[in-house]
């Protein structure tokens, strides 16, 4: 789905006909084989880091996917591709934070480094279409992810506020698809009703 659906969001990104072009598709592309090969050889072959190998370039090319050169759109992936796997697996099991599914690593991460890599691989002498200063793509980086932990703050104190963050113990020990929802994700664990 996301080797056909992102070539649609990416290219139509541009807004109007008459700016979209073949390097958009072009550089999507290149971004997510260099992303999916990345996170493959950094991950030792793990499906959950291979499978998200390809977001983790997408995400990261879009800032910069009109004026890259489809070579540094494929290092724009690699990075990407191992910023995933090395952020995730430190996420989980240094900082010991609750991020299942990698969100904060793969959408976070990879989409900061790939707002400064727009202004880095988007100047004239590494191939791109110019137009683009690393400074103002790191003061717009940075301004993003203090609007997002801002925003973040926010609603977590609401929500910490009111109806408490976590399950209690047996709760989450039982999951919470059985706790809240009572449904089993598992058919071994379906409840007697």
């Amino acid at each position: 789905m996301l080797a056909v659906g992102w070539f649609g969001f990416n290219v139509m990104s541009a807004q109007t006909v008459d700016k979209i072009n073949g390097l958009v598709a072009v550089n999507s592309l290149m971004a997510m084989v260099g992303s999916t090969l990345a996170a493959w050889v950094a991950g030792r072959n793990d499906p959950g880091f291979t499978y998200n190998g390809p977001l983790a370039g997408l995400l990261a090319v879009c800032a910069g996917s009109d004026l890259m050169h489809p070579l540094g759109a494929l290092i724009v992936g690699a990075v990407a591709g191992v910023l995933f796997v090395q952020m995730f697996t430190c996420v989980q099991n240094r900082w010991r934070i609750d991020d299942v599914l990698g969100v904060w690593p793969l959408h976070g991460m990879c989409g900061a480094w790939g707002g400064i890599a727009a202004g880095i691989f988007g100047q004239k002498a590494l191939g791109g279409m110019g137009g683009v200063s690393i400074a103002s793509q790191c003061i717009g980086t940075i301004g993003a992810v203090l609007l997002a932990l801002a925003g973040g703050a926010a609603v977590y104190g609401v929500i910490k506020a009111t109806v408490g963050l976590r399950l209690d113990r047996e709760e989450e020990f039982n999951g919470a698809d059985l706790a809240i929802h009572r449904i089993s994700a598992t058919p071994d664990r379906e409840m007697a009703e």
